[in-house]
């Protein structure tokens, strides 16, 4: 069946189907792309705020034999602009990275018996990091989510994985624009090429 789409999520979700081999050459990553595992918009909720747990969707988060990427995708339409060969990105952008990185550490790898335990110990710490907003509560959706994700990662790996951001920027090599080369303090940028699925505006995602 031949799958049609348009815009950011569509040309990520071709990006990691189709460009994974090209990806992880970016990120000078020698992981088999057949042993990688990759989440597609993972949601920890919306609603924003300091005194709201929830923060946020990434765009993906790759599991690789080593490292965890986890991952922001901007296209060449996207509002945010490149100055400088820099692409900045929003502040709730950046700290939803530095949250679910403290996550995976402090809560997947971290060998808490239970999420109450967990959640006790990790204000401090996320006081500490300059967060501020709250843990997760034990019985709210968010809180599963974590444990669901965390343990699908715990599955993937034996130890403590490294924790890398990513952009994936998507661009058009058929329209004049200046790819960027940095984004946040630690952001990789890896540029992918989607020319190459178009059908006039739309991306072929599977056929």
């Amino acid at each position: 069946m031949q799958i049609l789409a348009y815009g950011e999520d569509a040309l990520t979700l071709w990006a990691i189907q189709n460009r994974l081999a090209l990806i992880l050459q970016t990120l000078k990553d020698s992981s088999d792309p057949s042993r990688c595992r990759a989440f597609f918009r993972p949601s920890f909720g919306r609603s924003g705020g300091a005194r709201s747990s929830q923060f946020g969707e990434f765009d993906f988060i790759l599991l690789a034999e080593q490292c965890v990427y986890l991952g922001e995708s901007k296209w060449d339409k996207s509002s945010e602009k490149i100055s400088g060969g820099v692409l900045a990105l929003r502040g709730e952008q950046l700290l939803r990275h530095k949250i679910f990185k403290f996550y995976i550490e402090e809560w997947a790898f971290g060998g808490h018996s239970t999420w109450r335990e967990f959640a006790d110990k990790a204000k401090p710490k996320l006081r500490e990091k300059g967060i501020t907003k709250p843990v997760a509560p034990d019985n709210s959706l968010l809180a599963s989510n974590l444990r669901t994700v965390s343990e699908i990662i715990k599955q993937h790996y034996a130890a403590l994985p490294v924790v890398k951001n990513v952009l994936l920027y998507l661009h058009n090599r058929t329209i004049d624009g200046q790819l960027p080369r940095k984004a946040g303090i630690d952001f990789i940028v890896v540029p992918v090429d989607y020319s190459e699925a178009l059908l006039g505006n739309f991306i072929e995602i599977a056929e």
